[in-house]
């Protein structure tokens, strides 16, 4: 059977893991803590990307953040709903799953990158999630790089969360979102999901379109 979507790439934060809800749920309890204030007075912008944006801290203090909650998100938090699942049965119908994701830091924190990348090959083992490569990235160029790394692996589906990358890389391969706080201005612009089962619903779908276009065609 031909494959539509042979070659899956998967973006980790957003896509495999809900990362806005782990920062809202945890950035809210140690915020107002922090500064014994109520949620409303913690957050400044729910939309926001990362905790400096949601609750208007500064890079010193998200630094003592993800100190404290790193090793728990990137090691023991659950991936979304039907990953682990629907990871294993696209590997047994014969497709190559990429993981691409900026977690990888600029030069100067080496050993943060280091750090990330072994904790990011256990979460995946741990949470058996399947899949054929991973590559990494910086996240600060994470479009441009995605881009490229989309191109070099023939990547035919996406699965994204940001729209700055989203954008990027419409042109070089069919592209489906996650829904997340951050990227709700997109929601129309782009199929969206909440569990890996829907995207395996919407793989499932598009394929059998893709035959019954081929069939009309040879009649």
């Amino acid at each position: 059977m031909s494959l539509l979507y042979k070659n899956i790439g998967l973006d980790l934060d957003g896509v495999l893991t809900e990362h806005d809800k782990f920062q809202l749920e945890k950035g809210l309890n140690y915020f107002c803590k922090k500064y014994q204030k109520s949620s409303s007075e913690v957050i400044k912008n729910l939309q926001g990307y990362d905790v400096t944006e949601i609750f208007g801290c500064s890079n010193y203090e998200r630094f003592f953040f993800w100190g404290r909650f790193i090793w728990e998100y990137c090691s023991i938090y659950p991936p979304r709903l039907g990953a682990s699942e629907i990871t294993k049965k696209w590997m047994k119908e014969g497709r190559n799953i990429t993981i691409i994701t900026g977690r990888k830091e600029i030069k100067e924190f080496y050993l943060v990158s280091l750090f990330l990348t072994l904790l990011t090959r256990y979460w995946l083992f741990h949470q058996k999630i399947s899949y054929h490569k991973i590559l990494f990235c910086s996240d600060s160029k994470s479009e441009f790089e995605k881009k490229e790394i989309c191109e070099k692996q023939h990547i035919d589906l996406m699965a994204e969360d940001r729209p700055n990358v989203l954008r990027a890389l419409k042109n070089t391969c069919r592209v489906v979102s996650f829904h997340t706080n951050w990227n709700q201005e997109i929601q129309n612009d782009v199929s969206m999901f909440d569990t890996f089962y829907q995207m395996d619903d919407y793989i499932v779908r598009e394929e059998k379109l893709q035959r019954i276009r081929s069939l009309n065609n040879r009649d």
